[in-house]
């Protein structure tokens, strides 16, 4: 009977004792699992962060160690992942991002360098002008090609981000009442081949019919030399063209598709090659026409000034209400490819210096 009681009870001892390691060795794979999940929550973050990085994400303004931005959640779950950066030198970020899964928390930090090259890419296209619009104070509107500096009228404002991912150059805002730019003359915009290209964001369409770069001296089509805006059709907003080619007859040219939205960047590229008016909404053909002749910046010997925002001579008339960056002349006609490769370079390069987890 003692023999038996003694076996019981080696055997109670023996089981608790299997069971205790069992639990220890769940809870160590609990931990495992939880630690494998926090350091892939953690990577995500430096995903994003990158991302937010190269397309100009405003978000990471202001996000610090105290105040990161997040927590974003995924699969569902309660797990989450904060970042944040801190801006080390002109260019290079030291950036953040924390894993939680559970009550287990991983860090991840990287050293990167980000770089934009759509100035670059734009210059060695030889324009004939281009206003970045970058400008900390006015009065100038400084031309990078030192062709035609334009003048900043009635308190346009200076300063705001602009189209591209992580540039440090701004974007000029337009109040939708009276602002614009002042261009002058630009008498050299003339030929067979001419390409217009710029980038918008539109606070509303309450003036539907808005300038966004134009080359007149009243609001009707045939006061105009050209002229780059948006334009109801159909109950949506989309970007017009207009051009006058030596017959003194204007042409417009209607988006025939690229609806715009308020609050969203557009890049608009207009071209002629001397028989075919093309127009461009991100980058996308949405519009074509055929006309023959030169295109004069003169108007029977009458000079004309060039406004950006508004419509030259009356400042009330088309102002446009948003953002407007990097607008460029060319003399000659860009291919679908190099406005495309133009599109493309909005996203900036992040390269990693150094990494620590």
């Amino acid at each position: 009977m003692l023999l038996v009681l003694a076996t019981i009870a080696m055997a109670t001892i023996l089981g608790l004792s299997f069971l205790r390691v069992t639990t220890v060795k769940l809870a160590g794979s609990a931990n495992l699992l939880r630690a494998s999940r926090s350091r892939y929550l953690a990577e995500s973050g430096m995903q994003h962060a990158f991302h937010l990085l190269r397309t100009s994400g405003p978000e990471l303004e202001g996000a610090t160690a105290g105040s990161p931005l997040g927590p974003f959640h995924v699969d569902g779950t309660e797990d989450s992942y904060v970042l944040y950066t801190t801006q080390t030198s002109p260019g290079e970020y030291e950036v953040t991002a924390k894993g939680t899964c559970g009550r287990l928390t991983r860090t991840s930090s990287a050293r990167v360098r980000v770089t934009n090259s759509y100035a670059a890419d734009v210059a060695k296209l030889n324009p004939l002008y281009y206003w970045r619009l970058g400008e900390e104070a006015g009065p100038v509107a400084h031309d990078e090609r030192d062709q035609g500096d334009g003048t900043y009228f009635n308190g346009v404002e200076l300063g705001r981000r602009g189209a591209l991912g992580e540039d440090p150059d701004r974007a000029a805002h337009f109040d939708g009442f009276n602002d614009y730019i002042n261009l002058g003359q630009v008498l050299e915009v003339k030929g067979s081949t001419l390409t217009f290209l710029l980038w918008f964001k539109a606070d509303d369409f309450n003036v539907p019919d808005a300038r966004l770069l134009s080359k007149a001296d009243g609001t009707l089509p045939g006061n105009h030399l050209w002229m780059l805006g948006t334009a109801p059709v159909g109950g949506n907003m989309r970007v017009q063209f207009l051009l006058k080619p030596m017959d003194n007859v204007p042409r417009t040219l209607l988006a025939g598709s690229g609806n715009l939205k308020v609050g969203e960047w557009t890049m608009v590229a207009a071209t002629y090659d001397g028989f075919w008016m093309r127009l461009y909404g991100n980058a996308e053909m949405v519009g074509s026409r055929a006309i023959m002749g030169e295109v004069d910046s003169l108007d029977k010997g009458t000079a004309i000034d060039a406004w950006i925002g508004n419509n030259p001579n009356d400042d009330t008339s088309r102002p446009f209400h948003g953002v407007i960056d990097e607008v460029a002349i060319f003399k000659k006609r860009l291919t679908s490819t190099e406005i495309r490769a133009l599109y493309d370079a909005r996203i900036a390069s992040v390269d990693v210096l150094s990494w620590d987890e």
